[in-house]
């Protein structure tokens, strides 16, 4: 008999502690692939049942890089695992624009969606819109603007332990 299922998706804006969050749940021994596409998430969770009969936690990481279509039909999948007995949550992470901005200021690395040519502002508030309605359907919103690296792993341990109990 195969175990029980929670997945956890891993959302928000870029550069809001998404790859934090996804390192703590890896440490809590979920199994954890960032950047899915949405229309993958089906046959990931297929096949992390066909690894282990006991009980399994995966955590998949989903943003903007995914095609539009992709997020569209992320509802429609979650209801489907949800049908088959899947426990699922959403946390979406955010930050204010101004965070965000110095945080690729200090990382040096590169938005997203600036790789499409758009400024970094535009490229943040592109991706704000984008995941609008993901964050909508989250079921834990943390803004990371005033949070370290610390206190983001502190409540999603928190979070996770008490969901789990």
């Amino acid at each position: 008999m195969q175990g029980e299922l929670r997945l956890i998706i891993v959302s928000g804006l870029s550069g809001s502690g998404k790859s934090v969050a996804l390192h703590v749940l890896e440490d809590l021994g979920y199994y954890c692939i960032d950047n899915l596409p949405a229309g993958l998430l089906i046959s990931a969770v297929d096949e992390v049942r066909r690894a282990s009969e006991s009980s399994m936690h995966l955590a998949v990481g989903v943003d903007a890089r995914n095609h539009a279509e992709n997020l569209d039909v992320l509802p429609d999948l979650l209801q489907e695992l949800h049908g088959q007995g899947i426990e699922t949550d959403i946390i979406f992470l955010h930050a204010s624009d101004e965070t965000l901005l110095q945080r690729y200021r200090e990382s040096r690395r590169r938005h997203p969606l600036a790789e499409l040519g758009m400024q970094l502002r535009a490229a943040i508030e592109s991706e704000r819109a984008i995941l609008a309605e993901i964050e909508l359907s989250a079921d834990l919103i943390i803004d990371t603007t005033a949070t370290t690296i610390n206190e983001l792993a502190d409540t999603i341990l928190s979070r996770v332990d008490r969901h789990e109990t």
